[in-house]
């Protein structure tokens, strides 16, 4: 871990033009900017620096080192008086305005709509350093759903030079003339190395079944293990993953026998959030993973877990008995698109359009024409139709 001190010269020297910070705060943005990171140091034009931050560093710098790209600068909080956003807000912004000003970075990049993301893109503007917004093209109509990342991710798009998506037109509010479609970085992490998960992905991907995730630490969540054969019984085109410590207890054999179930003790944190990314719902009696999951695009399901609702909240505080039933409304309500083919270059995409950004690239994108000659496609075009 590094906890960054500019008088101990932690980071390795500056022998690029530019930098960027890759800020996240939660492991749905690592598994988004991990990749990044790789394809930045791959190129090797402009130096990406991670960084672990938010209300939970630590579990952040442990996501990056679980998927292959250990963090540069781990920024420890300050102290946070409650639990409220008003709190982790002004707590974040004290704390990464410090870390721009001593960085001094050529840019910094955020993904989605978290509050840490909120907060550094607006440092970052008030520092006037570009803000790159690598997002999942999910933006919504509803300034209410997902809350509060929907409100975030508008904020955002009022500061951001640069606009990543998923692919295709951005939905929702006009984010202006930078917005290149990079694909979701999340494609280019490792893939499972248990090959159960690997072709279980590659079945969930190629319009196989719907997967239920269900992750049960706890004793009193032993009821949701009763449920599941009925479950497995009642929705034919689903299949189950069943880990945690209950995965080892006797009333765990009847799932573990089902040809369309799979139970193991303990998942790697890289595989758990491939997982989670690929699952119709995740079912938990974590609470920290079930705040993870909307950002990872599953709606979770927390059992016996105390939780606030708020509007547009795809996170559901259930008691153990009513599990199978909120389940089986989630699945009906749930229409998955089908996923976007991977080629495994998002992460060289974003790291092209940085470059293009910062005049190392005549093209924003892989492949692409250099801007002369796309006018100059563009005028034979058009001659051609005169004639």
């Amino acid at each position: 871990m590094t906890e960054f001190d500019p008088d101990e010269g932690s980071l390795p020297d500056q022998d690029h033009d530019h930098d960027v910070l890759l800020i996240a705060g939660s492991r749905p943005e690592v598994a988004r900017l991990a990749p990044v990171a790789t394809a930045f140091a791959s190129a090797d034009r402009i130096r990406a620096l991670t960084v672990a931050t938010g209300p939970d560093p630590m579990a952040v710098h442990e996501a990056f080192e679980a998927l292959g790209v250990p963090a540069d600068v781990t920024r420890m909080p300050g102290p946070i008086t409650g639990g409220h956003p008003a709190a982790i807000g002004s707590m974040l912004m004290t704390n990464l305005d410090g870390l721009l000003v001593d960085l001094d970075p050529s840019a910094i990049m955020v993904y989605g709509g978290g509050m840490t993301a909120a907060i550094a893109a607006q440092v970052a503007f008030w520092r006037q350093i570009p803000v790159v917004h690598l997002q999942a093209g999910v933006a919504s109509d509803d300034l209410l759903c997902p809350f509060p990342q929907e409100a975030n991710r508008r904020i955002i798009g009022q500061l951001a030079s640069l606009f990543l998506t998923t692919g295709g037109a951005a939905l929702g509010s006009p984010i202006g003339p930078n917005a290149i479609p990079v694909g979701d970085t999340m494609a280019a992490n490792p893939q499972p190395a248990d090959l159960r998960f690997a072709r279980l992905l590659r079945r969930v991907r190629t319009d196989g079944p719907r997967l239920v995730l269900v992750g049960l630490d706890r004793p009193d969540s032993l009821g949701v293990l009763a449920g599941l054969p009925d479950l497995l019984e009642r929705e034919p085109d689903i299949e189950v993953v069943l880990y945690g410590e209950l995965a080892g207890h006797g009333a765990a054999a009847p799932i573990a026998d089902h040809p369309r179930a799979t139970v193991v003790r303990n998942l790697p944190l890289a595989e758990l959030v491939g997982l989670i990314a690929a699952s119709a719902v995740l079912v938990s009696d974590d609470p920290e993973l079930v705040t993870d999951a909307p950002g990872l695009g599953t709606p979770a399901v927390l059992v016996d877990g105390p939780h606030i609702p708020e509007p547009g909240d795809s996170i559901r505080s259930i008691l153990s008995p009513a599990v199978m039933t909120t389940i089986r409304q989630v699945l009906a309500a749930r229409v998955s698109p089908p996923a976007e083919p991977s080629d495994g270059l998002e992460a060289a995409r974003v790291e092209q359009a940085v470059a293009w950004m910062f005049g190392l690239s005549n093209s924003p994108t892989l492949g692409g024409p250099l801007p002369g000659q796309a006018e100059e496609a563009s005028e034979t075009e058009h001659e051609e139709r005169r004639q």
